[in-house]
């Protein structure tokens, strides 16, 4: 097991934390790189300020509806197909 893991990686191992507790391999090498790394610090500290937010969120409030949005951003693309990327 390597101890010394990419932003990637460490990024990875922060999502799936919210999802499942990490094996302990998983916490160290998250451990590791979070001593090294300080953009990492700052991605797991916003990660956690959402995750509070959410937690704090009404959940009787309906979510806004992303439709008018979603379709904005998509009509903003290019094209496919016409050679930009």
């Amino acid at each position: 097991m390597d101890l010394l893991i990419s932003c990637r990686k460490a990024t990875e191992l922060m999502e799936q934390r919210t999802l499942d507790p990490l094996s302990l391999g998983g916490r160290v090498q998250l451990w590791m790189h979070l001593r090294i790394c300080e953009a990492c610090r700052l991605a797991l500290a916003q990660q956690r300020t959402i995750e509070r937010l959410l937690e704090q969120r009404d959940s009787r409030t309906p979510l806004p509806d992303s439709r008018v949005l979603e379709d904005r951003v998509l009509n903003a693309l290019p094209p496919e197909g016409n050679g930009t990327t």
